[in-house]
């Protein structure tokens, strides 16, 4: 992990629809949720751009500036077109210890995330709804994973192009947090984290509070799936696509 102050910076949007030549794969991997001996199969790709997310989104934006910058001065650690005044003064005031610790937690909450006493990390939607925030504990790609206290769905950030970026995030501090999710832009490019059920069928996973902070990893040996072509001409449907991505 890169910590700000040390060295480095480092919408609920619907599922979309899986049908037709873009049909549902899955990765052969399966999966252990630790807390809940609960077996699923890993997360389905297939409604991800490519493998990595829009990295015109303000929010990949501001992954890239967080990783590629090292020096511990402000100008240089975050964008300054992507920097609002509100942001700055948090920023200011955590990097030269204005605040009182029992400051921290409201002036938190104007840049929409919390930090729970373990230290935890919740973040604020638009709506004024609250996800619960983790790093999917695997080194490549990078996944940060989300949940939805309401009904226990669970989303995922995906990587940018790079692949690694999200992987190099440090969620202990104030100013990472701050910087990549105070505009909310992480809602454009957040995204379900389907699974296939033992009958066949495809569903947002659910988990319950303990079971999203104990699994270690719910994307670790999962792959991009490949699908067959369709054949051409044939008097009969193609038969199934490479449903499965082989380990």
């Amino acid at each position: 992990m890169l910590a700000c102050s040390a060295a480095a910076r480092s919408s609920t949007t619907s599922s979309r629809t899986i049908s037709g030549s873009a049909a549902a794969a899955v990765a052969a991997t399966i999966l252990q949720l630790s807390s809940a001996g609960v077996l699923v199969a890993a997360p389905l790709y297939d409604n991800l751009p490519g493998f990595g997310g829009d990295t015109q989104n303000v929010f990949f934006q501001a992954v890239r500036g967080a990783v590629e910058q090292r020096a511990p001065d402000l100008d240089d650690i975050y964008d300054e077109n992507l920097m609002t005044e509100d942001l700055r003064k948090f920023v200011d005031a955590v990097l030269d210890g204005k605040l009182k610790p029992e400051q921290y937690q409201s002036e938190r909450l104007k840049m929409n995330f919390r930090r729970d006493l373990d230290g935890r990390v919740s973040l604020r939607s638009r709506e004024g709804r609250w996800y619960s925030v983790r790093p999917d504990m695997q080194a490549v790609p990078g996944f940060l994973l989300l949940r939805d206290p309401s009904g226990g769905a669970v989303f995922f950030l995906p990587p940018d192009e790079e692949g690694d970026g999200l992987a190099q995030l440090d969620l202990s501090d104030d100013v990472v947090v701050a910087e990549l999710f105070s505009n909310t832009a992480w809602q454009d490019v957040m995204e379900p984290l389907a699974v296939r059920q033992p009958d066949g069928s495809v569903q947002q996973l659910q988990l319950s509070e303990r079971e999203f902070r104990s699994v270690v990893s719910l994307v670790e040996g999962a792959e991009e799936p490949e699908l067959e072509e369709e054949e051409e001409g044939g008097a009969e449907a193609t038969q199934g696509r490479s449903g499965l991505a082989a380990n």
